[in-house]
Parts: C-alpha cells; sequence; structure tokens
C-alpha cells in the first residue's frame, strides 16, 4: 500500500543515495503537449536537505524537462529499486532551472559536485543543475519491478562530450536544443548568439499539432491557455458573422417590403 510524506526522512535519504539511476517526468501546460520521461545515471543526484534535492544535467539531443520545468515547474523524480527489498519512491515537487555559468549554478556546483564525482570535474556539456522543491513523497511496493545487478556506467555520453571543445558545445546547443518538441523554448546561453543557425525547422511534433487544428503555433501558443484564447477567437469571428447575416436579412426584407408596396 502506498504511503505518502512531507519530507524525505533519513531512511529514505540514505536508500536514494544508494540507487545508480532514476527517471524524470515533466510535461508542458498544453492540453495536447508531450508528456515527458528521461532516465539519469552517472553520480549526478544530491540532497540538499529533507525538502530539497537536485541533479547535474547533462546536454543530450532533447531538451524537455529544462523546458517544461521553465514553462510551468512541475516535476517528478522517481526512483526504484533493482536489489534488495522491492521499493518506488517519488519525490512530488517544483522544480527551477540553475543554467550552466549562472551563479547559482556555480555555487551549487561548488558545494554538491566539486570534488566528489571525477566524471564531471573537467568535462564539457554540463547545461545545467535543476533543483526541486519537494512537496510530497511517496512510496509503493514495486513488485512489478524486476531484479536487475548493476554492472557500470555507460561511458559514450561522458566520451562524446570529452572530446568536444566549448564552442562545439555552443553550437550542439544552437542546432539541437533551441527547443522542445512542442516548440517551448530551450536552450538559452549568451554564448549562443554567436553561433548563427538560419531557418531551423520547426519540431515535427509542434508541426502535426498545428494540422490538427487544436494548437496553432502562433497567437495562442502551445498552452491551455492559449488554446482558450484562440476558442475565444473564433467564437467572436462567429459571432460577427452572425451579426452580418442578420444585418443583411434585414436588408433584403426591408427592400422586398418597399418593392410590394409600390
Amino acid at each position: 500500500m502506498g504511503k505518502f510524506y512531507d519530507e524525505m526522512n533519513a531512511d529514505q535519504q540514505e536508500w536514494i543515495k544508494k540507487q545508480m539511476m532514476f527517471i524524470v517526468a515533466s510535461a508542458p501546460l498544453s492540453a495536447t503537449g508531450t508528456v515527458n520521461a528521461s532516465p539519469k545515471g552517472y553520480d549526478c543526484f544530491r540532497i540538499i536537505d529533507a525538502n530539497k534535492a537536485c541533479y547535474l544535467e547533462m546536454t543530450g539531443s532533447g531538451i524537455e524537462t529544462q523546458s517544461h520545468v521553465e514553462e510551468n515547474g512541475r516535476l517528478t523524480i522517481m526512483f526504484m529499486a533493482f536489489e534488495g527489498a522491492p521499493k518506488i519512491l517519488r519525490l512530488f515537487g517544483r522544480g527551477h532551472v540553475c543554467r550552466v555559468d549562472t551563479p547559482e549554478y556555480n555555487r551549487l556546483y561548488t558545494t554538491h559536485y566539486h570534488g566528489s564525482s571525477p566524471d564531471f570535474e573537467t568535462l564539457q556539456g554540463k547545461r545545467s543543475i535543476i533543483v526541486i522543491s519537494i512537496e510530497k513523497v511517496g512510496t509503493s511496493c514495486g513488485f512489478g519491478v524486476p531484479y536487475y545487478e548493476y554492472k557500470e556506467n555507460r561511458p559514450t555520453l561522458l566520451n562524446y562530450w570529452g572530446k568536444k571543445t566549448e564552442e562545439k558545445v555552443v553550437e550542439y546547443w544552437a542546432k539541437e536544443n533551441k527547443q522542445s518538441v512542442d516548440g517551448l523554448p530551450g536552450m538559452k546561453h549568451e554564448r549562443m548568439e554567436e553561433c548563427e543557425y538560419r531557418d531551423l525547422p520547426p519540431p515535427v511534433m509542434a508541426s502535426k499539432r498545428s494540422t490538427e487544428g487544436l494548437v496553432g503555433n502562433g497567437g495562442g501558443g502551445g498552452s491551455a491557455l492559449g488554446w482558450i484564447t484562440e476558442l475565444g477567437q473564433s467564437q467572436s469571428l462567429l459571432a460577427m458573422g452572425a451579426v452580418a447575416v442578420a444585418a443583411f436579412g434585414a436588408g433584403v426584407a426591408a427592400s422586398s417590403s418597399r418593392l410590394f408596396q409600390r
């Protein structure tokens, strides 16, 4: 049976520190937006206190979590036991993004990461630290989660960014991380202004939805509020059309009456 807590207790914090991966879930406000779940490995998760935690975000092919958190703040982080007693633990809360090179990012990195994880120390490709303010902790049985034995972290991501210069990382941000699949703003960095990428194609998901007539890429945007605005605009146009038709009908009727009176 599931249980809920107002904060992470000491036992839960120790259990979290032993887990080798976790999953981050987020979503845009749009009713037709894309829900995202992103697995995270490496030694990137840190507990700040009983109601706050953070993780170091490496550059990847997508930027969904960062885009969603900056739009609405909603964030859920899930851990699960692959060995020992079964358990699932979820952290429900509100997140905010600390972009790389900002004062808040530098403070968090110095306090929680510097010297503790050689994987990240000199590596390019660090994109942000995402902080979650935890509003609720939920635990459940996890009986359906299979046993897995941890072998090692995949070196692929670290090797990839280990070969890139800072300039190449910024170029990648400008080309691949400018927006989410739904068209929300993605990576923002002062050095990205130096990169010129014109005529970037719109996201596939955003283009698909615009053809469905539900949420456009302009005007109302991709949020629920934008959809309501577009609906209101459509209703206003219909109302104006009805008034025009009524006025036209009244004019025709008046003309006909004068014609028969002659």
